[in-house]
């Protein structure tokens, strides 16, 4: 996660998570490394982690090594280090799960898209299907288990949002969970969301999906203190 986002789920001042993150990075149990992802920024330089004539270019992510997630995992995931190009997602997919579940690790409560792919992947390297990018347990009804979609910017190409709903949609049928909450960023992408769901109703008989929710990604944020 960055550290800007480790800052709020531990309740830090950035001086405060700075400190944090220098620590379990000297103990071995993280790494961090400036992610450039082509954001502007501003971001501000660290005396903990950049030398003094470098301007940072990107935002502080802080990650578990092999070992430490093996600890918490209970199965080596291998090596591993945060692409660019999904650093954006990979953040608000963090944020929601810190907006929805606090600091709650129980794989039960939030299982997470790592998880999804090591217990549903019935051959190394082949997906089953669909891999949402997490489950959540439902708290007022602990029987539901609801597969979470986040998604930021709108798939562009012929159909594509519509595929990719449909199989989330199919996915959360064929593991019998209660459907899926399509957490979505900005009034254009959830009209664009809205519209699709429609369309695959009709297709399919109905009016509307009775296992689609779709929620406003920042305003969940913001109602629970994560932006």
């Amino acid at each position: 996660m960055f550290v800007t986002t480790m800052a709020t789920a531990t309740g830090r001042s950035m001086r405060g998570a700075h400190t944090m993150a220098r620590r379990l990075k000297e103990s071995g149990q993280v790494h961090l490394t400036r992610l450039d992802y082509g954001s502007p920024g501003p971001w501000r330089h660290s005396t903990h982690f950049d030398d003094v004539e470098v301007v940072p270019q990107g935002p502080l992510v802080i990650y578990p090594t092999r070992e430490t997630a093996w600890g918490y995992l209970d199965f080596d995931p291998g090596e591993w280090r945060p692409r660019p190009s999904t650093a954006a997602h990979m953040t608000a997919v963090t944020e929601l799960r810190l907006a929805l579940t606090g600091m709650q690790t129980d794989p039960e409560v939030w299982t997470s898209e790592r998880l999804l792919y090591r217990h549903l992947n019935s051959d190394p390297g082949q997906p089953n299907g669909h891999i949402h990018d997490a489950w959540f347990q439902d708290f007022t009804d602990p029987d539901k288990v609801w597969a979470i979609e986040v998604e930021l910017s709108r798939k562009r190409g012929a159909g594509r949002l519509a595929a990719a709903m449909t199989a989330a949609l199919d996915a959360a049928d064929r593991h019998e969970l209660a459907g899926v909450l399509y957490f979505v960023r900005g009034e254009t992408l959830r009209r664009a969301v809205e519209g699709t769901a429609t369309r695959i109703a009709h297709k399919r008989g109905m009016e509307s999906l009775p296992n689609l929710e779709i929620h406003d990604l920042d305003a969940t944020l913001a109602k629970k203190g994560v932006r």
